[in-house]
């Protein structure tokens, strides 16, 4: 048995910890207590294998997960268009509910835990050093890093680079007693950038408006009701709205601000230093799957990390060529995507987003 580190106990940071106990470790996972928003977030059908190779399926209860009904969208025009039925059922997480049943799901019994932040990474000859907040030091023979956008182990070699200025003005809206709704995501686009609306466990409604900061009109962050108004000016947004009794719902409270930027990275790997979700790599969430791709890396890089410990070095290299031939990928659609909404081309957001990402990363790569 051998010691390794997970730092960060999020989802890329609890999939790592229990990957590594399904091998028989017993990894030790350095996490303070933290809160997570409860906002609403979709779990895609291309994460349930990931959640069932962790044993953890029975996870996805009534409590913190509605199934999808389908993804509907006015995108390329003011049509309204259902998704094909070819990508596959998913499901409408209550994030917050999720990660704490993830947490006492996972590492029960078998995670040896610090509640405490890592404040300084030590590369050994045969390990890392790491320099707790209070001035503790814990050996182990590797770490692997899901401290999220924070990335704490990133330094220069890691060439991380914010590909654009995306952040995600939301609130959760209690659905009234009388609403009806079907377990759908409804995403809008807009000169401003795009919408999201999708149901939560619980009988609530995530409602956000996504585009870059500083195309936010000024003042919207602290308006509820100048929020509401740009949601009014849409052609599904508002109707959906208006038919559950949410749109004075949505005036009464200003909405949150959180980052939603994309960054990319050249280097995962730095000695027996892994990193791993966001922490990797943090992806346009138009794609919704974020959380498939916490899920899988915390998995990969926790075999990775194994596979270093045994002098494999094949094993490292792999995780970080697939993570990386899998952010290509996500930027060649993310584009596609983009490109296919012709109507606001002129509208600065729109304008940066159909630039080539996908040709500026693999030139970033190959230089």
């Amino acid at each position: 048995m051998v010691r390794i580190a997970v730092i960060g106990g999020g989802v890329a940071g609890l999939a790592a910890a229990r990957r590594l106990t399904l091998r028989g470790q017993r990894p030790i996972l350095i996490a303070p207590p933290h809160d997570v928003p409860s906002r609403g977030e979709t779990l895609s059908f291309k994460a349930l294998p990931f959640l069932d190779t962790l044993q953890g399926l029975e996870l996805l209860d009534g409590g913190n997960a509605l199934p999808s009904d389908g993804r509907f969208s006015v995108w390329g025009s003011a049509t309204l268009r259902q998704a094909t039925a070819g990508e596959g059922p998913g499901y409408h997480l209550d994030r917050a509910r999720f990660e704490q049943q993830m947490r006492d799901w996972f590492v029960a019994g078998d995670v040896e835990r610090v509640a405490a932040n890592v404040s300084e990474i030590a590369h050994q000859p045969c390990g890392v050093a790491l320099t707790l907040a209070d001035g503790r030091v814990i050996f182990a023979a590797a770490a692997i890093d899901c401290t999220g956008r924070a990335a704490m182990s990133s330094g220069a070699a890691a060439a991380r680079r914010r590909l654009d200025r995306m952040v995600a003005v939301w609130r959760v809206l209690d659905l009234p007693d009388e609403a009806e709704t079907v377990a759908a995501t409804l995403i809008e686009a807009v000169e401003l950038g795009w919408w999201y609306m999708a149901p939560i466990p619980g009988r609530r409604m995530m409602l956000g408006l996504f585009t870059d900061s500083d195309l936010l009109p000024s003042g919207v962050a602290q308006d509820g009701a100048l929020w509401a108004s740009l949601a009014a000016d849409t052609h599904a947004i508002a109707p959906r709205l208006q038919s559950l009794g949410l749109e004075c719902v949505a005036m009464r409270a200003a909405p949150a601000v959180a980052p939603a930027a994309s960054v990319t990275v050249q280097r995962l790997i730095e000695g027996r230093v892994l990193r791993a979700g966001d922490a990797a790599a943090a992806l346009d969430p138009l794609g919704a799957n974020g959380l498939a791709t916490a899920l899988w890396s915390g998995i990969a890089a926790a075999d990775a990390a194994l596979g270093l410990v045994a002098g494999d070095a094949d094993a490292g290299a792999t995780y970080e060529r697939d993570y990386l031939q899998g952010i290509a990928h996500h930027l060649a659609t993310q584009q596609a995507m983009y490109a296919a909404e012709p109507r606001f081309a002129a509208a600065p957001f729109w304008r940066r987003r159909q630039s080539s990402f996908t040709a500026n990363h693999q030139k970033e790569r190959s230089a």
